[in-house]
């Protein structure tokens, strides 16, 4: 009988299908929404670069207190409008190239410029100037490499969903040891793209293992002309195809 308890570890590649799961919605979310996200992220970097600045000059980690969070709100009102300006979120992070970190480039310095010359040239009572120079070199390193990260991160895994779009769509029959192997080998496939399981086990039905659903075979005829299914892989233990 075929064995339908996931309990097994999985096998080389196998991590590959819950990274698709998890990053796909992503590249599916409206522009107006990633770029909400892009202006949060930001946001939190504008904090925690001032605070990273405070630790530096004060060799220590330290709580910001008091008029220490003077420099916090200064660099979100001034960092965030001269980004959106400088045309920072018009861009979509994993089609991002030399001109794009140009203008963060440019709109960091731009900010920067002023920052320092709050906080440093003229000086404020309680905040030490080096914040004022610390700070835009640390949010210039967390930005850019945040952008670095993501356009590597989503870039390449848009790919690889474009990719596997095109290919051959196919079920497979058994959600066991047998059925998860199989889907492992075929992670990397440039023939068949495996877009989920259909097992007789009520108790897997609905369920979701390494990020492909789990249909009942009842569906198969739904299945086929919703999800494009070309064939059914069978993975079971007493057959071979």
């Amino acid at each position: 009988m075929p064995e339908n308890t996931p309990t097994e570890t999985p096998r080389s590649g196998w991590f590959l299908m819950p990274m698709q799961a998890l990053v796909a919605p992503l590249l599916a979310m409206p522009r107006v929404a990633k770029r909400a996200l892009a202006l949060l992220l930001d946001s939190s970097f504008c904090v925690l670069t001032i605070w990273l600045a405070y630790c530096f000059r004060l060799n220590e980690w330290t709580v910001l207190t008091g008029v220490q969070w003077l420099p916090v709100f200064v660099s979100l009102c001034m960092a965030l409008p001269i980004f959106i300006v400088m045309g920072m979120y018009r861009a979509i992070f994993r089609y991002a190239n030399m001109a794009a970190f140009i203008t963060v480039l440019k709109a960091i310095a731009i900010y920067g410029v002023a920052f320092m010359t709050i906080f440093t040239a003229l000086s404020v009572p309680g905040v030490p100037r080096t914040v004022g120079i610390l700070q835009p070199f640390l949010l210039l390193i967390a930005i850019g490499l945040s952008r670095l990260s993501i356009r590597y991160w989503l870039g390449d895994a848009y790919q690889r969903i474009l990719h596997k779009n095109m290919l051959a769509k196919v079920l497979i029959y058994g959600a066991g040891t047998a059925g998860r192997q199989l889907a492992g080998a075929l992670i990397n496939s440039a023939e068949l793209n495996v877009v989920g399981y259909l097992d007789d086990d009520p108790r897997l039905k609905g369920g979701v293992m390494g990020g492909l659903p789990i249909y009942d075979p009842s569906d198969l005829p739904v299945l086929a002309e919703s999800l494009g299914v070309h064939n059914v892989l069978l993975a079971l233990p007493s057959a071979s195809r």
